[in-house]
């Protein structure tokens, strides 16, 4: 790693962070009020790895960086090797957030899992307040709100409660495998811009868009469809590893023919 790669790292990570702290603050501003910082932690999360393609997108798309990705490429170093360590800086943010949601019981993975609310998500009190373990908070009889002091393991068991088996694991793993692979996408479609003819780059964007679309739209379908117990969670993580599998091929083939 070249001191050169170690700027693009560094770049892609803090746009990356900065996206994610933005989105972060919208939704923390528009949600109902007095929520949980792990709640607010859980609806944010799903856009992690749309923070991290924008990192990495923002840290190469600059003209002076395909200009300096045509000096590499004249050296015999391909856009991909030349991409992929703002792509890792990018993609740390996802990483951190998908080991976060495996080891801290206290993050919802329930903005993974759309699904309709049951009637018992307040439950009335014999003060005349009402509770949502769920959400975290009591809303007393004259309009008062406050969060609702949960313990561990019943925070666990209220946030986790009617999720598919393994959900948290799922949800983790497809954070995780999308950050990297929309990461290593955005990096290679950034680089390769400045390298090809018109039509060659609009081809090259559509076909990013469409793979990066149809990653999101597969994830998202089986996620609402583990919400619904049709499907194992396990499924929202074929579509990122696929995607991923895909990025890092396509890797090792341009590195391949760069030194051939």
């Amino acid at each position: 790693m070249t001191p050169w790669d170690i700027r693009a790292m560094l770049r892609a990570l803090g746009a990356a962070t900065l996206g994610l702290v933005v989105v972060w603050l919208v939704t923390a501003a528009s949600d109902e009020g007095q929520l949980t910082v792990g709640a607010r932690a859980g609806r944010t999360l799903p856009l992690a790895p749309l923070c991290s393609a924008v990192g990495a997108a923002l840290a190469l798309g600059t003209a002076r960086v395909r200009l300096e990705s045509r000096a590499f490429e004249a050296l015999g170093r391909s856009p991909a090797e030349t991409g992929r360590a703002a792509a890792l800086g990018a993609a740390l943010p996802s990483v951190v957030i998908a080991l976060s949601i495996l080891a801290i019981p206290s993050v919802d993975v329930g903005a993974f899992y759309p699904r309709a609310a049951h009637g018992d998500v307040f439950v009335a009190k014999n003060d005349g307040a009402f509770e949502s373990p769920t959400l975290g908070v009591r809303i007393e009889a004259d309009g008062e709100t406050s969060a609702l002091d949960l313990d561990g393991a019943a925070a666990l068991h209220s946030r986790d409660d009617g999720l598919p088996s393994g959900a948290r694991l799922a949800a983790a793993a497809a954070t995780g495998f999308a950050g990297l692979g929309l990461a290593l996408l955005a990096a290679r479609a950034s680089l390769r811009r400045s390298l090809l003819d018109q039509g060659a780059r609009r081809r090259l964007r559509v076909l990013a868009f469409g793979e990066a679309l149809g990653c999101a739209v597969l994830t998202l379908v089986a996620f609402q469809a583990a919400a619904a117990h049709v499907v194992p969670a396990a499924l929202a993580v074929i579509p990122p590893l696929a995607l991923l599998a895909v990025a890092l091929a396509r890797l090792r083939w341009d590195r391949g023919r760069a030194h051939a």
